[in-house]
């Protein structure tokens, strides 16, 4: 994250400026190895710094493992990545102020938390940090990349399985909606001489098309209205976003894929920066911070600031966890983990579990899903288009 700081140089003469870091702490310890003595240190929005996109980390890092294990230098490295790209891009901007400030005497890590054009996840920082302290780059940064493709893939996989029955659903309240407005008022005139004894299916069906014709423009507007303004109270208002967060666990079926997916990216993270070399109370709190849902995020940060406390892992995760957010098999897993001193690996193993397990579910979701919809669309357009028959077949029978 950017932050904003005001302070003093080595001269006496009062400055200020931005900064990346993971933290306020990180950004503070920065600005005094630069000899600024400072005033003030405060988080920027992140409106104004993009996020790294997950694609640019997944390059990066298989191709500069690929370098430098080839022997080329990280500077090197870093400026044969940004070649892949436009020269004009952010991308490549991004690359090249990295690979500058490497060639003017500067760690990696730092060179990613000054660079003021991405704002880039704590647990990457931390990653790379640890990592060139122990001598292990080139595995770290493939296995970051192994990590961001894996989580791409299953987003891919995720919005794919929608996009048949996202398009099915459009196109079937798009055509109930052309037969309510347009078919079927022109059909209306031949009925209002007999509307006191219209069947009450005819009688529903022409009050919904009077009603469509009046408010469909007007429902569309509220609806996009409502929508917009949930996502952005989901997404902006904490203690909102909290709440609903928690509410949307409990729905049947999503709630256990969001878990398996949020726990499946906690333990891939969590095991990539044990394996690195970082102490498991740090660990875990970057790891917690790579939680998406806002409630589970502040389950483990809970159980992270008890770890510090002294409590294991598993007497934290047992105490927290009262209403089956986390399932069982987790709790276990670490328990096992933690008892043999393979908690990495454990966490690894449950983490690609849950990915299958969620890809599984997600199969039979949309198995069970598209047979349903198509019955239900069938059967809404099945009673207009009988609604309409009816009285037809009356005036034809009585003729």
């Amino acid at each position: 994250m950017t932050f904003v700081y005001k302070g003093y140089d080595k001269s006496g003469k009062r400055i200020k400026g931005t900064i990346a870091a993971p933290d306020i702490n990180s950004a503070k310890e920065q600005l005094h190895h630069r000899n600024i003595l400072v005033e003030s240190v405060r988080p920027k929005r992140a409106l104004f710094l993009r996020p790294i996109p997950p694609a640019l980390i997944a390059t990066l890092g298989r191709n500069l493992s690929l370098y430098l294990k080839a022997g080329i230098s990280l500077n090197q490295g870093l400026h044969l990545v940004a070649d892949n790209f436009p020269e004009k891009s952010r991308q490549r901007a991004f690359l090249e102020e990295v690979a500058r400030y490497i060639e003017s005497g500067g760690s990696f890590y730092d060179a990613l938390s000054t660079q003021s054009i991405y704002s880039i996840p704590p647990y990457f920082l931390h990653t790379i940090k640890v990592a060139q302290k122990s001598g292990n780059l080139e595995m770290v940064l493939l296995e970051l990349s192994d990590y961001v493709q894996e989580q791409e893939k299953i987003k891919r996989d995720v919005v794919k399985a929608f996009i048949y029955p996202s398009f099915i659903l459009f196109i079937a309240i798009a055509m109930i909606n052309f037969m309510l407005t347009t078919i079927i008022p022109k059909i209306v005139d031949m009925f209002e001489s007999t509307k006191g004894g219209l069947p009450a299916s005819t009688k529903i069906t022409l009050a919904l098309s009077h009603f469509f014709q009046a408010y469909s423009w007007l429902m569309l507007t509220i609806a996009v209205i409502l929508v917009a303004g949930l996502v952005l109270s989901w997404k902006q208002n904490e203690k909102f976003g909290y709440y609903m967060d928690r509410l949307v666990l409990k729905i049947p079926l999503f709630g256990d894929m969001i878990v398996f997916m949020e726990l499946g990216r906690f333990g891939r993270v969590m095991a990539l920066l044990m394996q690195s070399g970082v102490p498991f109370a740090q660990a875990l709190n970057y790891a917690a911070q790579t939680i998406g849902n806002r409630y589970l995020q502040k389950l483990f940060g809970k159980i992270a600031s008890q770890i510090v406390e002294g409590k294991s892992f598993t007497q934290a995760v047992r105490e927290n966890v009262k209403n089956r957010e986390v399932p069982n098999d987790f709790i276990n897993a670490v328990a096992l983990g933690e008892k043999s001193s393979h908690l990495a690996f454990s966490l690894k193993s449950l983490a690609e579990l849950y990915a299958q397990q969620n890809r599984d579910r997600i199969e039979v979701m949309l198995a069970l899903l598209e047979p349903v919809l198509m019955l239900a669309i069938g059967g809404i357009i099945g009673f207009l288009v009988i609604s309409m028959l009816l009285p037809i077949f009356s005036i034809s029978l009585g003729e």
